[in-house]
């Protein structure tokens, strides 16, 4: 049994923005049509090129959700067949790569690249959240085959590296095969000592193709990233299933940055690592099972225990998160077939950092970021990390949803930007 404090669940604090309350917990009506998920949820965030539509172009998807509300007679249960949902967004992403591919022939690398990554854009939405089926698999190809063609024309480049995941144990479910990462490097001359690093660790349904604008961030902030997906998403080798395959993942990862630190000008005591959402419970985890090999760790919209709780899980496929959330976490974290939600409902907990001692462990220094209204994640796994000891920060954001956004990306860049500095 973990030492650490319990925060006192449920009830969790909830949104207060929701239209209504179904079982005592916010509803949100983008769940009752697939035109409504468009117009009210997710168009105003492709039209402000912001999460999940990094790198898009709205008119790309205009004509796309179109024809989704059309096939599906606007039913929001065409989102739980993967490769029917996923059909009309192809063609789309065909076209764009095919018009990339003229610019870049005739020398307009500007424009080639602009729509590479609105064609990976388009795969992203395509494949949403989670690849789960044949469709999906054919969407990350083509998605991460466009994003690495506009990748190399970005300043500076996406370079795609292969990673040994020498800590790999076959015997737990891992992959022994290699962990494929994005790389980044400030373009100049290194300061004296090297470049700090920063692992940016995806989350449930943004992978390393889909981060372009905080990696550039952080690159132009003098930081060599590292980007790559945490178990059961994307290319991670590491078994879905096996809460200890996070940290497996992680000691691979720092290893290679301590053997190529010479090749980029690293300064291995600037290690810093930054996990979005689900890759925030990987960031709290990080922090405290390599509490040695980090300078600083953030974990923005993270859950870490009450996340595991079943009226939290009972609750999450009617709040903001757009689509059926427990059906795609409950992939992510290992449980397939039939009974996936109900064996993931009962025994997601094995998974919690409480439960398992992490949190009595030593910690580096830790800020933990979130909305207070976040109906994904509950504040309260932020809070419980914060107040188990150790440097721990929390900026728990009043009225602000998942992420703690508006205004969380740059509280990141810049709590990130003092340690480095601090450290000098």
């Amino acid at each position: 049994m973990s030492n650490s404090p319990r925060v006192l669940c449920p009830p969790f604090h909830v949104q207060t923005s929701a239209k209504g309350l179904k079982n005592g917990y916010p509803y949100f009506d983008h769940h009752d049509a697939v035109s409504l998920l468009w117009a009210d949820k997710w168009r105003p965030n492709a039209a402000a090129g912001i999460y999940p539509f990094f790198d898009g172009n709205v008119e790309d998807f205009d004509p796309i959700f179109a024809e989704l509300v059309r096939v599906s007679g606007d039913d929001t249960a065409i989102l739980s067949r993967p490769d029917e949902y996923g059909a009309p967004f192809v063609p789309v992403a065909e076209d764009l790569v095919a018009q990339a591919e003229g610019h870049l022939s005739a020398g307009r690398q500007e424009q080639a690249r602009d729509l590479f990554l609105r064609a990976a854009a388009v795969c992203r939405i395509s494949r949403f959240p989670i690849i789960r089926s044949a469709h999906g698999e054919k969407a990350w190809s083509l998605g991460k085959a466009a994003y690495e063609k506009g990748g190399r024309l970005l300043d500076p480049p996406i370079i795609p590296v292969s990673i040994p995941f020498t800590h790999a144990d076959a015997t737990a479910g891992d992959s022994t095969t290699d962990i494929r990462a994005y790389l980044r490097v400030p373009q100049g001359p290194p300061p004296p000592g090297g470049r700090p690093v920063l692992l940016f660790i995806c989350g449930l349904d943004a992978y390393k193709t889909d981060n372009t604008p905080r990696t550039q961030a952080h690159v132009e902030r003098g930081f060599v990233t590292v980007s790559f997906e945490i178990p059961g998403t994307g290319d991670c080798p590491a078994a879905a299933h096996d809460p200890r395959s996070t940290d497996r993942l992680m000691s691979s990862v720092l290893d290679w940055v301590d053997a190529n630190a010479g090749t980029y000008a690293v300064d291995t005591g600037k290690i810093c690592a930054r996990g979005i959402s689900t890759g925030g419970y990987n960031a709290f985890r990080l922090a405290h099972t390599h509490a040695e090999r980090m300078l600083a760790v953030v974990s923005q919209g993270g859950g870490a225990h009450y996340m595991y709780h079943p009226d939290w899980i009972d609750r999450q496929d009617q709040m903001e998160y757009p689509f059926a959330l427990v059906e795609a976490l409950a992939w992510k974290h290992g449980f397939r077939g039939e009974n996936a939600v109900a064996d993931y409902r009962a025994r997601g907990s094995k998974f919690s950092l409480l439960d398992s001692g992490i949190l009595d462990r030593p910690s580096s220094l830790l800020l933990c970021l979130n909305g207070m209204e976040d109906s994904i994640f509950p504040i309260e796994d932020s809070i419980l990390v914060a107040l188990s000891g150790g440097r721990k920060e929390i900026h728990a954001r009043s009225g602000l949803r998942h992420m703690g956004n508006p205004g969380g990306e740059e509280i990141v860049y810049d709590w990130l930007d003092r340690q480095v500095a601090n450290h000098a």
